[in-house]
């Protein structure tokens, strides 16, 4: 962290330029997103005659929970504000909007434990930072200077896709590396201690230890991980990996909406990643152990290897996550500008109607989320079950990438250098939000399952009243504290 400490103070003086910029929305060519009114009727042939006027080239509905909502693909050519003038001239449509973008941006720092090769630091004018990268990016998530390659992206790749990239809409060609799906293994009985648990450093922060004393946590709790999908079978998750009890698409572990089918494989690190902070096993004998040390979590895979995915496929992995009984769904992902992003919203509150926590990352911009010309969604909605994430370092400080808000975002977590599983058996430290928001996630999971009768309103509001307060977070989140989990257990 020492070779950090020049760019931190720089980049702490370009908070304010970032936060003055007005981030423009990214979405798919040719895909527009249709609400219909509640209660009308569309007879068929109403519908044709409405799609071929448009040039519609393929339809596709959501599931029954989404019951209105169509996604419309169009030639790519056809600019989709004119697509959505048109569709909002029909009596029968209460509203359309793009197919938005959303993104992963963890922030890579310099550390023993990144693998050969990790992004290197952006250059700073003035400053002799070893290895740095003149393309880069000075803040990430930040197109400054223009041209910029953004530092996140983790280790699929880094950078962030050209605008309008990514996201899968199913159907893609799966890889064909993706390794086959290995048997659950066993629980370690009697439980061996885990040697690297000290290179967590955010679990003792947040007094997870301290509450593995009384509890553990429980396999019949399910988290959905929503994110690049996981590494099932890596060593120190496999047994806290939900196991479908009745699989109808091969989706023994949850599910792939890039390649539309029950293989989520992690070909990023970030989703792999942000499982082993929520729920690493404990007492297994490898490495280290997640906030719940046991809990079931199920991998819905919508964002690409790049790190990037369509509000369409995240509404999927969010219903999907509904309906197969996931009760708090854990998201370190987000999109600036797009506060128009109704369809999104609808899918966080049909998840408070199924009683399920909705828990964000605030984003990576420095940015007040308060002010929605440059926050970052869904972490600013204004969704009840909604529990917006901050992230904070070692020494009590609130990470200088982190995005904030009084209003907005709720409570903070460790987020700059947290070390956990990446594929293949590995294990690596990353930053970010979305290193934050598990902790939060796996949070919930403990005390939730401990406490089986409470609601999401009684999970968010333990969370908030039991935090520790922090000096760096006064004025800057609504609790002005990091969530201590061992607080939170002791609640009634």
């Amino acid at each position: 962290m020492d070779r950090l400490k020049p760019l931190i103070s720089l980049s702490l003086g370009l908070i304010t330029l970032s936060a003055n910029l007005t981030f423009a929305a990214e979405f798919k060519p040719g895909e527009v997103i249709v609400k219909y009114k509640e209660g009308v009727s569309r007879p068929r042939i109403q519908m044709n005659q409405f799609y071929d006027s448009l040039g519609v080239k393929k339809i596709h509905r959501f599931s029954s929970t989404m019951k209105g909502f169509e996604h419309l693909i169009f030639d790519e050519n056809l600019k989709v504000q004119d697509a959505i003038t048109e569709i909002q001239k029909n009596p029968l449509v209460e509203y359309a909007q793009p197919n938005y973008i959303l993104r992963i941006s963890p922030v890579r720092t310099i550390g023993d434990d990144n693998p050969p090769g990790a992004p290197a630091l952006p250059c700073i004018p003035g400053m002799d930072l070893p290895n740095c990268n003149p393309k880069l990016c000075l803040l990430p998530g930040v197109q400054f200077p223009p041209g910029c390659e953004d530092w996140g992206g983790g280790g699929g790749g880094g950078g962030n896709p050209p605008p309008g990239g990514g996201g899968g809409g199913g159907g893609n060609p799966p890889p064909a590396n993706r390794p086959a799906l290995q048997p659950a293994p066993a629980e370690v009985n009697p439980p061996v201690a885990d040697p690297d648990l000290a290179k967590a450093w955010g679990l003792e922060k947040i007094g997870a230890q301290q509450a593995w004393t009384t509890y553990k946590g429980n396999k019949d709790f399910i988290v959905a991980d929503i994110d690049t999908g996981i590494d099932y079978n890596h060593e120190d998750l496999a047994f806290n990996v939900w196991r479908n009890p009745n699989p109808t698409q091969n989706d023994v572990v949850g599910f792939d909406f890039i390649h539309n089918d029950g293989l989520p494989f992690d070909d990023n690190e970030h989703g792999t990643h942000t499982a082993g902070t929520i729920g690493a096993v404990g007492g297994n004998g490898k490495a280290i152990s997640g906030v719940t040390q046991r809990v079931s979590i199920m991998s819905l895979k919508f964002l690409s290897g790049e790190g990037s995915g369509t509000t369409t496929d995240a509404i999927r992995s969010i219903d999907y996550a509904i309906e197969h009984g996931a009760k708090v769904l854990s998201n370190s992902w987000g999109g600036q500008g797009d506060d128009d992003n109704k369809a999104l919203y609808s899918a966080i509150e049909r998840a408070k109607v199924k009683d399920v926590l909705f828990v964000a990352a605030a984003g990576n911009d420095g940015a007040d989320n308060d002010n929605a010309s440059h926050a970052s969604y869904p972490a600013a909605f204004d969704n009840d079950n909604l529990l917006s994430v901050a992230a904070t370092d070692q020494n009590d400080r609130m990470a200088f990438f982190s995005n904030y808000g009084k209003k907005t975002t709720h409570v903070a977590a460790p987020g700059v250098n947290v070390y956990s599983t990446t594929p293949g058996n590995k294990y690596a430290s990353l930053s970010g939000t979305s290193m934050a928001a598990p902790h939060v996630s796996g949070a919930a999971a403990l005390i939730w399952s401990k406490n089986p009768t409470w609601n999401y309103k009684k999970v968010k509001e333990v969370l908030m009243q039991t935090v520790d307060q922090l000096p760096s977070l006064k004025g800057k989140v609504a609790t002005e504290g990091r969530i201590n989990v061992s607080k939170a257990l002791q609640a009634r």
